[in-house]
């Protein structure tokens, strides 16, 4: 039975085709080191905001947005977000629909792009919280928080769910927690976290 040597992934591949060896493509990162998404991956865009206080609290924070490409064709955006200062409990936090944190409400409404978008929790039809922006809550124990999330509701890289439209985008972390607002009718006020706790714009990472 021929032997089959993997050396490199170009090379192991079409050894494979010659010897008809079925190998997933999971198996690959294994065997050679490298998948096939690789190049893909390095390319992809990120981004970074640099997260302040609305306030006179010294809250700080640094999130880290990074796009990679998925097996359904669909773009994956991993969010990691660390803050201090806040206090203890859940926070809600949102991409929001505008590059602006003088004053934090300069950050506008939920980012919720597409022609029946409604950026507003509170709107009489409240799309919360099914907004492109919409994340989970952080957990600050001490006076640190850290997130780590994914979500395939908007993109980094052009397109009509990107971040980066003609205004851009910031994050938001509110003072209360995202109950995500579940109700049939009337939303109970702060459903979506209330006021506002720190802002950061969103800007891109030059690879």
């Amino acid at each position: 039975m021929p032997r089959f040597e993997p050396r490199g992934c170009g090379r192991g591949i079409r050894s494979a085709a010659i010897f008809r060896v079925v190998v997933p493509a999971a198996a690959w990162v294994g065997l050679c080191g490298c998948s096939p998404g690789d190049a893909t991956i390095a390319d992809a865009p990120v981004a970074r905001a640099e997260i302040h206080s609305c306030s006179d609290a010294e809250i700080t924070g640094t999130a880290i947005f990074r796009e990679r490409p998925s097996a359904e064709g669909i773009k994956l955006v991993d969010i990691s977000l660390e803050m201090s200062g806040l206090s203890d409990g859940r926070h809600a936090v949102h991409v929001h629909e505008t590059a602006a944190c003088e004053p934090c409400g300069a950050a506008g409404g939920h980012h919720d792009p597409g022609p029946f978008g409604e950026s507003a929790p509170d709107a009489p039809d409240f799309n919360h919280p099914f907004h492109g922006g919409d994340l989970l809550n952080i957990e600050v124990i001490d006076g640190t928080g850290r997130l780590s999330t994914t979500s395939t509701r908007f993109t980094l890289s052009p397109g009509r769910m990107s971040v980066f439209d003609a205004d851009g985008s910031s994050l938001i972390i509110h003072s209360g927690t995202d109950t995500y607002c579940d109700q049939e009718n009337e939303l109970e006020p702060g459903c979506a976290g209330g006021a506002r706790d720190a802002c950061g714009v969103l800007v891109r990472i030059e690879q």
